[in-house]
């Protein structure tokens, strides 16, 4: 019988050895440095959305520095569902908002606003190749 081998870990020594415990995303470092705000991105590297204020601070010390660049072809697409209660908010580029937009004023139960308040941590607008013009 052969003995099971255990999953090869990269040992590179840019992989970080183990994500920032959750605690650690409630805290925000006193002093930050580009060094420490890049640590703070790729530890995050496989972030899910939720609220974090050390991923929040790091991306605002970066776009300040001019070391990380939003994409000003994005724009922000809240979609609201009044009766449900229900709001969610994506990003897409303009043309494809305008044109999802387009296609959701058939529904009146739905309310389609379209800004430029995108933050890179918004979703994409899902199935967005069906809304390309």
């Amino acid at each position: 019988m052969r003995a099971e081998m255990p999953p090869a870990v990269p040992r590179w020594p840019w992989f970080p050895k183990r994500a920032a415990p959750l605690a650690d995303c409630a805290t925000v470092p006193a002093r930050l440095t580009v060094d420490i705000a890049h640590r703070i991105m790729q530890q995050h590297a496989h972030w899910s959305g939720g609220s974090c204020r050390r991923r929040a601070a790091a991306l605002e010390h970066l776009v300040a520095l001019g070391r990380y660049v939003l994409d000003s072809r994005r724009c922000r697409v809240r979609v609201q569902f009044p009766g449900a209660g229900v709001t969610v908010d994506y990003q897409c580029t303009r043309e494809i908002a305008e044109e999802f937009a387009a296609r959701m004023r058939a529904h009146p139960d739905s309310m389609v606003v379209i800004d430029d308040r995108v933050h890179p941590d918004l979703p994409p607008l899902p199935c967005a190749r069906l809304w390309s013009p």
